[in-house]
C-alpha cells in the first residue's frame, strides 16, 4: 500500500500486515513489515544491534523498552523471567532500559530476578529511566548513561478514591507527598505568629479538600518508595558499612530535586552516590543506535487483516534468542470527514518472535 492510500490517525501511523489477527499468544512476526516499508528498521537489524552490544559490554544484553506514554505494569515480570530462562545464568546481565516508570512495586521483584540470574548487573540507559525506571536502576552494580540519559526523583504521586475529582465524572486528581509536604511547610511558615487556633482553622480546610485517609495513602506510598531505593542499593552496598552512603541517595531522589519531573543526567546522578559510568563513544553510539532503533515504532501500528483495526506496540522484551512485543488493538472509526482514528485500546497481546522467524 502506498503511502498516499494509506490513512493516518492523528495518533497512530498504521501500517498494512500480512498476519491475521491473533486469538492467542503464538510465535509470530509483529514487525514483518518493516522490511517492506522501506520506512522502518529490519528485525535483523535490532539483533545486530544488540548482539553488538554484548560483544562490547562481554554481557548478556536483555531490552526493556516502552512507549512514551506507557508506563511499567506487572505483566512485564513473566516475560522478562521468560526471557532470563532463555539467556541462563551467566556472570554478567545489562538490562538495556528506557522507560517513563510505572506502578512502584514493580522494580523491586525485577532487580531480584534478574540477580538470580548473575552475578553482575548492570543497566543501560541511553535516553530516559524514569520514577520506578530509576528505582530499577538503582538496584544495578553499575548504571551506565551517556550524554542524553535521564534518571528522575523516585517521590510517588498517586491518585486515591477519597481526592478530589476535576469534574463530577472525571477520575480523581493525582498528588504527590511533597506537594503536601511543601503545602503545610509553606502554611506553618506564614502562620508563626497566629494563634494554634488559626493554624487549626486552615489544616481543618485543607482536609475539607483532601480527606485524611487519602493524605495517609500518599504517606504510605513515600515511605514504600524509599523502602524500595534502600532495599535496591543494599543489593550491592554495604548496609551497614555504607548505611550513610545509602541513606543519602535515598535522600536525594525522595527530598531533594523539589520536582518529580526534574531531569537527572550522569554527572548529577554521579554527585548523589550512585555508581554511574559514562559510557565510551563505541558503547554510546551503540546505545543510541539501539534506542533510536526501537523509537523508530513509537506512534506506530499495523492493520490487522482486512478489517477496521489496528495494533500499535507498546513495549518491548527483547534478547538475542528471541523478541517480545506488547500489543495494544484498537477499532478504526471515521470521523464526520472520513478521517480514520482509534478507538479504544479494546485489548492487549503478548507477541513472541523467534528471530530466525523475522528474515
Amino acid at each position: 500500500m502506498s503511502a498516499k492510500r494509506r490513512r493516518r490517525s492523528k495518533h497512530l501511523s498504521v501500517l498494512p500486515a500480512k498476519m491475521p489477527v491473533l486469538a492467542t499468544e503464538q510465535e509470530v512476526n509483529p514487525m514483518s513489515e518493516a522490511e517492506t516499508t522501506g520506512q522502518l528498521p529490519t528485525p535483523e537489524e535490532t539483533l545486530s544491534l544488540i548482539s553488538q552490544l554484548q560483544k562490547l559490554r562481554s554481557s548478556r544484553v536483555l531490552t526493556f523498552v516502552t512507549s512514551p506514554d506507557v508506563t511499567i505494569r506487572g505483566d512485564v515480570i513473566e516475560k522478562i523471567y521468560e526471557q532470563l530462562v532463555n539467556i541462563g545464568r551467566v556472570p554478567q546481565i545489562d538490562l538495556f532500559l528506557h522507560s517513563v516508570g510505572g506502578q512502584t512495586e514493580i522494580p523491586w521483584r525485577l532487580i531480584t530476578l534478574v540477580r538470580d540470574f548473575c552475578d553482575h548487573f548492570g543497566v543501560l540507559i541511553p535516553a530516559i529511566a524514569h520514577s520506578a525506571a530509576t528505582h530499577l536502576a538503582m538496584g544495578a552494580d553499575e548504571i551506565v548513561m551517556g550524554p542524553l540519559s535521564e534518571l528522575s526523583p523516585v517521590d510517588p504521586a498517586r491518585s486515591h478514591p477519597l481526592l478530589p475529582r476535576p469534574k463530577e465524572n472525571e477520575p480523581p486528581v493525582t498528588v504527590s507527598v511533597q506537594d503536601l509536604r511543601h503545602c503545610m511547610e509553606f502554611i506553618k511558615s506564614q502562620v508563626t505568629d497566629s494563634s494554634p487556633d488559626s493554624l487549626a482553622m486552615i489544616i481543618a480546610a485543607l482536609f475539607d479538600k483532601v480527606h485524611p485517609l487519602a493524605v495517609g495513602a500518599i504517606q504510605q506510598s513515600y515511605e514504600l518508595s524509599r523502602l524500595i531505593s534502600r532495599r535496591a542499593l543494599s543489593t550491592h552496598m554495604d548496609p551497614e558499612n555504607q548505611k550513610e552512603q545509602i541513606e543519602r541517595i535515598v535522600n536525594a531522589f525522595s527530598d531533594e530535586f523539589f520536582s518529580h519531573h526534574y531531569r537527572i543526567g550522569w554527572k548529577e546522578a554521579k554527585e548523589t552516590g550512585l555508581n554511574v559510568i559514562c559510557a565510551d563513544n563505541e558503547l554510546w553510539e551503540a546505545m543510541w543506535a539501539l534506542y533510536k532503533n526501537y523509537s523508530a515504532y513509537f506512534g506506530t501500528a499495523r492493520k490487522l487483516g482486512e478489517g477496521e483495526r489496528v495494533a500499535r506496540p507498546i513495549v518491548w522484551i527483547d534478547s538475542t534468542h528471541e523478541r517480545c512485543i506488547l500489543e495494544e488493538r484498537f477499532e478504526l472509526v471515521s470521523d464526520q470527514s472520513g478521517l480514520q482514528k482509534p478507538k479504544g485500546p479494546t485489548e492487549s497481546r503478548w507477541l513472541r518472535c523467534p528471530w530466525a522467524q523475522s528474515s
